[in-house]
């Protein structure tokens, strides 16, 4: 039910995404506190976002996404042409995303404890992993079973398929029965966030496992279309958030903690237009400045992303299925069975690998499938085609999202500043090559003819890093803009606290320190399960939140 804010609230919690939705479920379970979930964008109401294949009309369409233009130039003397979806429905982009279900390596978040905290680690978040997930393969000591979210292993499978994982044997990489082994180097089926249960072959957002079970809970209440204008404070003390509301401006009050988890992008925006910021650039807009907090928006990283599509031959692929007559048969085997390509994501197989022997984790993630898209379309070509996408793990270079005015539909400053240190354009050029030299293994060569894309004459470094210059895209995976730390500069401590003011929590991508290897969905509901042990400790200790200096 929707509704309109009524008295003083424990929590609100700004951003009904990945975090958002398991924060609102277990926050919520204490009948004793009153709950408030505020969403930005629709309800999520369209057969699209439980049909898996929607992600082509949800992720271009601006009724369920928020289109943001990247403002930076590609790099001097070529114009800004990206633009990043995210999520803008319940559920955030875990209702519109690919699905892809990976946890990225151990050592990731041993990275997280020594850059932000004691209370983060490999060891808890696994705990969080495993109490998230119901995993359609059965619980391990990394992997759980009987968790709220749906994970299915790798349900739609056809030989070529099984070309691509042989490929990857051959290359040197561990067959895996699904691709969240704690090391992550291997190759096989995706793990997907797609019911395996009651709601076979339906996406399984964030909304669906975790906000969908407390809806009926009289202490929570959730409110769609009502984005948040800012943080209001009473002194350093939050006291509520400005919402727009049907034409209005109104204030909602909390006695509690006010937790962002709007997103990378999002909640640094919010943070900047609340008076929390580089002090000088918000003075410039005309906001009155309440914590000098110049990291807040700043140190964003994000996976670099290039596709190869290549040309098929002596195979069928799947790109007749995917277009005119052919979609017939898909969505009926789908509405009988709720089987076949309609129930997946776009990728079927992926690898992680390292590109080169000494370092201590893979550092480039790889998606297959058997099918070729139109240039800048979602539509499938007329002649067969497989395409092996990839991302650069661990890049370097630093991006950053600013507000360009106090009014919330202002546009954004987004500043990629992709490839702009010479590790991260080694690192491109080498995933170049990497998927030259996978494709170009036996049982995947010989299916395969013209490189449609950079092309076979692109061949020396120079002309490969600018290729992917050229062709780059995000992976749509930002964190850090309001990252946590122990240095007294970070924008948050180890227990997602804004330092400096009162009652303010940062609780998605934005807040962690480092990039995952892999994709980020799986991890930012970790991260809020997580979260919410921290925000329930405090609560325990304490009925007031504690100041950070």
């Amino acid at each position: 039910m929707t509704v309109q804010p009524a008295g003083t609230y424990d929590y609100i919690i700004v951003g009904a995404g990945s975090a958002g939705c398991v924060l609102a479920n277990r926050l919520s379970a204490d009948p004793a506190v009153r709950v408030l979930l505020l969403e930005a964008g629709i309800k999520d109401s369209s057969p699209l976002i439980a049909l898996p294949k929607g992600i082509a009309k949800l992720m271009t369409g601006a009724k369920h996404a928020w289109r943001t233009p990247v403002t930076q130039e590609r790099f001097p003397g070529v114009a800004p042409t990206e633009v990043w979806s995210r999520g803008r429905v319940l559920g955030g982009s875990s209702s519109i995303n690919g699905m892809i279900y990976s946890r990225g390596h151990w050592l990731d978040y041993e990275d997280w404890g020594a850059l932000g905290g004691d209370e983060w680690g490999w060891d808890v978040m696994r705990a969080a992993y495993c109490a998230v997930e119901n995993h359609q393969l059965g619980s391990t000591d990394y992997r759980g079973s009987g968790g709220p979210l749906d994970v299915s292993a790798g349900t739609f499978r056809y030989p070529l398929a099984e070309e691509m994982i042989r490929a990857g044997e051959q290359f040197g990489l561990p067959r895996r029965d699904e691709l969240n082994h704690p090391d992550l180097e291997g190759v096989g089926y995706y793990s997907h966030t797609i019911s395996h249960t009651k709601r076979r072959g339906q996406r399984v957002s964030a909304a669906r496992a975790f906000l969908e079970p407390a809806r009926s809970r009289p202490n929570l209440d959730v409110m769609t279309e009502a984005p948040v204008r800012r943080v209001v404070f009473d002194g350093q003390r939050a006291s509520g958030v400005d919402i727009d509301r049907n034409g209005s401006h109104i204030t909602v009050a909390c006695r509690g903690e006010i937790i962002l988890s709007a997103g990378a992008i999002m909640s640094p925006a919010i943070l900047q237009r609340s008076g929390i910021g580089d002090g000088k650039h918000l003075a410039s807009l005309g906001i009155d400045v309440v914590v000098d907090r110049p990291l807040v928006g700043a140190n964003m990283r994000e996976h670099v992303a290039y596709s190869m599509p290549h040309r098929l031959v002596g195979a069928k692929g799947l790109n007749r299925r995917y277009r005119g007559i052919g979609l017939v048969p898909e969505f009926v085997q789908y509405a009988l069975f709720r089987t076949g390509s309609m129930a997946t994501g776009p990728f079927e197989v992926g690898a992680f690998g390292r590109s080169a022997a000494a370092i201590d984790r893979p550092d480039v993630q790889l998606y297959m499938s058997a099918y070729s898209r139109v240039p800048g379309k979602y539509t499938t070509e007329k002649q067969p085609g497989f395409t092996i996408y990839a991302q650069m793990l661990k890049p370097t270079s630093l991006g950053r999202v600013a507000i360009t005015a106090a009014n919330p539909g202002a546009p954004l400053a987004i500043e990629p500043n992709w490839l702009t240190t010479e590790h991260d354009q080694r690192g491109a050029i080498a995933m170049v090559r990497m998927m030259r030299e996978y494709v170009g293994q036996p049982a995947l060569a010989r299916w395969l003819g013209e490189e449609i894309s950079p092309g076979s004459s692109v061949s020396s470094d120079e002309e490969i890093l600018d290729a992917v210059r050229r062709g780059l895209t995000s992976g749509l995976h930002a964190v850090g803009t309001a990252a946590m730390g122990r240095s007294a500069d970070s924008v948050l401590d180890g227990r997602l606290r804004v330092r400096g003011v009162d009652g303010v929590r940062v609780v998605d991508c934005a807040a962690m320190p480092g990039l995952v290897s892999g994709n980020t969905n799986g991890p930012a509901m970790a991260f809020g399960w997580r979260a919410a042990d921290l925000v329930l400790e405090d609560r325990a200790r304490t009925r007031e939140p504690i100041r950070v200096p």
